[in-house]
């Protein structure tokens, strides 16, 4: 057999063996290939599911957190509103110290506390009753108690705002009607609708009657 075909046989079967070594790299590789991108996901899945739940925890944390800044919020809001509230009351009722008007109210508290321990305070029950007041108030409260008919022991004690405090003589029941007693009932009154309003609510509030406490 001539050189030339014993050399080109010789490069043929190099060339098939080259192909058959080229075919069995690249099926190997593609093997690899998918067993690495296998083992990505698996990581990859397993990094996820340990990391959502850190995630979830801290979006909740933050939302808690969040919600609960609201809360505060509007708190503060109400407080604040109910105080700038109770300072204009305050400063108003302070300016009626001493006016026709005052005077007016007065003897309507004074009607209402005495009613509310001893029932029509133009009827003598023969009760004698025991009216704390602020000293500037001495002289219109014995004015407003001999216009009611009402026999009262009159007591002073400092009260800036005004009112007045009857009890029954042995003190077991006391009916508070001063303005800073009202002030309060209506500041409590208020924190409810005042809420509502801060929350979008339409609430109004109602008026408490006046408290009869005992005492011992």
């Amino acid at each position: 057999m001539p050189l030339e075909h014993i050399l080109s046989a010789m490069q043929a079967q190099a060339d098939r063996e080259i192909e058959k070594i080229t075919g069995a790299a690249e099926t190997e590789a593609a093997q690899l290939l998918a067993e690495a991108e296998q083992q990505a996901q698996q990581i990859r899945a397993r990094h996820r599911a340990r990391i959502e739940p850190v995630l979830l925890t801290e979006a909740a944390s933050l939302q808690n957190k969040a919600k609960l800044n609201t809360l505060r919020a509007a708190a503060n809001a109400r407080e604040q509103l109910l105080q700038d509230a109770s300072a204009q009351s305050e400063a108003r009722l302070a300016e009626l110290r001493g006016s026709k008007e005052y005077e007016r109210i007065f003897r309507l508290l004074a009607a209402e506390a005495v009613a509310a321990l001893k029932g029509d305070p133009s009827k003598d029950s023969g009760q004698r009753l025991t009216v704390c007041i602020d000293p500037g108030d001495a002289e219109l409260a014995r004015c407003v108690l001999a216009e009611l008919k009402v026999d009262a022991e009159i007591k002073t004690q400092t009260n800036p705002l005004g009112g007045l405090e009857v009890a029954t003589p042995d003190e077991r029941e006391t009916a508070v009607n001063t303005f800073a007693a009202r002030l309060e009932r209506a500041r409590t009154a208020l924190r409810g609708p005042v809420a509502g309003i801060l929350a979008g609510e339409a609430t109004s509030p109602h008026s408490s009657p006046l408290p009869s406490q005992g005492r011992g």
